[in-house]
């Protein structure tokens, strides 16, 4: 992906993609913009951004959806001031809700990815990544069972401290009960193989916010590295069917 500079309310991040596009993707827990890489190029007007500590983009992460959201509203005013369509994965998706429920009017519709209106995250989770990385069964319970090792290697992976205030920050939220405030256009994606944000998750979002629900058959939670083609193909169309 070819790399620019965007400037953001907290300094210079790296973004990917035509800024200021119709629709923009925003990455999960300890990830970066690479998640994407297969959407950016296959859909017209999509792009990406690192979020701080992540990537290629510097400065300290958080541990708070509600922090990433002023953010993410943040680039859009200043890149997309006439909105967009938002997207997100896992804790990208947490986090493209709550920008939809902080200034929807910029919000054009939704895509929501691998996500729930609600994420809590293990505990054995949280205590290991006080002390050390990622244990590897967690990395596994990413992926479908199938998942070939080389997509599983393409699993970015942010600083610990950086993966800790993120999986601190999905584990707190929780916007279950103002879904219905919500009224922008929604497409739910999710792997019927996801461990992490099952597809009861996903249909209860999708319902919530009456919006489309896509359950992409043989893929876990990284729904956009194990299913690219399924997943650009399912953002184009609804782009076409009403985006900006």
């Amino acid at each position: 992906m070819v790399e620019t500079r965007i400037e953001t309310m907290a300094g210079a991040l790296a973004a990917y993609g035509p800024v200021g596009g119709r629709c923009l993707l925003v990455h999960g827990a300890g990830e970066d913009a690479s998640i994407f890489k297969s959407q950016i190029d296959a859909v017209d007007g999509v792009w990406a951004v690192d979020l701080p500590g992540h990537g290629h983009s510097a400065g300290p992460g958080s541990s708070a959806v509600a922090d990433y959201a002023r953010l993410v509203l943040d680039i859009v005013r200043r890149h997309a001031p006439g909105g967009l369509v938002l997207g997100g994965h896992s804790m990208g998706g947490a986090i493209t809700l709550q920008a939809a429920l902080t200034a929807e009017g910029l919000v054009r519709g939704l895509v929501l990815i691998s996500t729930g209106g609600r994420l809590r995250v293990h505990p054995d989770l949280l205590l290991a990544l006080r002390t050390r990385d990622m244990p590897q069964e967690f990395v596994d319970m990413m992926f479908a069972p199938e998942a070939a090792p080389e997509v599983k290697a393409a699993l970015p992976a942010s600083d610990r401290a950086v993966q800790l205030g993120d999986f601190l920050a999905c584990d707190a939220f929780d916007v279950l009960a103002r879904l219905g405030e919500i009224r922008s256009r929604s497409l739910v994606l999710v792997g019927d193989r996801d461990r992490m944000t099952p597809e009861k998750y996903a249909a209860r979002l999708a319902e919530a916010l009456g919006g489309q629900l896509e359950v992409i058959p043989g893929a876990g939670h990284m729904l956009t590295v194990e299913a690219p083609d399924q997943v650009s193909r399912s953002i184009e169309a609804f782009l076409a069917g009403g985006g900006r």
